[in-house]
């Protein structure tokens, strides 16, 4: 199997839009009334969800008029964040084309179809993306899932305009401690391409990009990790709406062994804010 054969078969999980719908009603939410917000629990699916894309959302600081891209996007639940906190246009593109489709059925419910919009696509291979297209861009835990992290920086770097932000929310590796699968983006080490922060610095500046901004989120990621693991059990679960939803029956082992591996200081997320020269 190929790296897009093992991601596809990790992410894509056939009749996801039912059980979100499933999820929301256990949640007393009617799906055809949704919120953004109300989402937030299944399609923000990165550590600390919605308070840390408040956080990315004040880094990358856009005005309306942008036109951004979100590399990675998901089910786009940080891109319609980021449209409806500053009212710019999102373009996010994804590999698993039913997260696409139930992102962009989404965008349509909570009325943000018309500045969101999700497509199928590979983020290392943006040929159908001209040069200096957008104003900034951002991937939100992804860098993970991708080998070729120098041509995916420098599609990034190419299809930006001159002096445009690039914002990277990645997890990387810490000390000499081995990660321990499955994990959220992916089920074994075959699929996981964690870089050090070393690493990622290098590549990043070798794309051509200069690094403004590091905020290593370690001790956070920890905080809330211990206090949704602390919540699960008081609830014998899982709340009805989240990542379970998302990831199938393999989530009842991802959560235990990501709590394992951020408090043993196997990985951590940080996030680089970047700006390709003027």
């Amino acid at each position: 199997m190929t790296d897009r054969d093992r991601l596809l078969a990790h992410y894509g999980k056939p009749g996801l839009l039912a059980r979100i719908d499933a999820g929301l009603r256990a949640s007393g939410i009617d799906p055809q009334s949704v919120t953004r917000r109300d989402l937030a629990a299944v399609d923000e699916f990165h550590l600390r969800g919605p308070q840390a894309t408040d956080e990315l959302i004040a880094l990358l600081d856009p005005t309306p008029e942008m036109k951004i891209l979100d590399l990675g996007a998901g089910l786009g639940g940080p891109a319609r964040h980021l449209a409806d906190a500053r009212g710019c246009r999102v373009v996010g593109l994804d590999l698993t084309e039913e997260y696409c489709d139930v992102g962009n059925e989404l965008s349509r419910r909570v009325g943000l179809l018309d500045r969101v919009t999700l497509r199928q696509g590979d983020v290392t291979r943006l040929s159908e993306v001209e040069n200096a297209s957008f104003d900034a861009a951002w991937t939100i835990h992804v860098g993970m899932n991708i080998r070729d992290k120098p041509t995916f920086y420098d599609e990034v770097r190419r299809v930006l305009k001159p002096a445009s932000r690039f914002l990277v929310f990645d997890v990387v590796r810490a000390g000499d401690a081995e990660p321990v699968y499955p994990l959220p983006w992916s089920d074994s080490a075959d699929t996981s391409f964690l870089a050090r922060d070393s690493e990622m610095k290098v590549l990043l500046v070798a794309a051509g990009f200069q690094i403004l901004q590091e905020d290593d989120q370690g001790d956070k990621a920890k905080k809330f990790i211990q206090q949704t693991a602390a919540k699960a059990r008081q609830a014998g679960g899982p709340p009805p709406l989240g990542l379970q939803l998302v990831l199938g029956p393999i989530f009842r082992e991802i959560m235990p062994n990501l709590v394992d591996n951020l408090m043993r200081g196997a990985l951590y997320p940080k996030v680089y804010l970047c700006q390709k020269p003027a």
